[in-house]
């Protein structure tokens, strides 16, 4: 079951949606995600279903596979993958924003 996360990008109103899925165990210290993206314009008017639906779209059809190592396993699995998601999309938002 896919989760959600909207991370603000720079110099936009609206946040980015990422629907992403985790297929690594609570307990590894490394992690994998598969993640779709969309990106609501400054033009257009945000709506979190449609984000979804179409970040959904997105991770089913071309996803981006996101693998993070040496993650300390001693801080909980849900802040590891917080952290991980957003430290990703804030490292490639530009090309991401290009071609989601």
């Amino acid at each position: 079951m896919p989760r959600y996360q909207y991370v603000k990008i720079p110099g936009h109103l609206h946040p980015a949606t990422l629907s992403y899925e985790v297929i690594t165990q609570p307990h590894d210290s490394s992690l994998m995600m598969v993640v779709g993206v969309s990106v609501c314009h400054n033009k257009d008017s945000f709506s979190k279903r449609l984000g979804k639906k179409i970040s959904d779209e997105r991770r089913e059809k071309s996803p981006h596979y996101v693998g993070f190592v040496n993650l300390d396993p001693s801080v909980s699995f849900g802040k590891r993958i917080v952290g991980s998601i957003h430290a990703w999309f804030d490292s490639n938002w530009e090309s991401l924003i290009k071609n989601p």
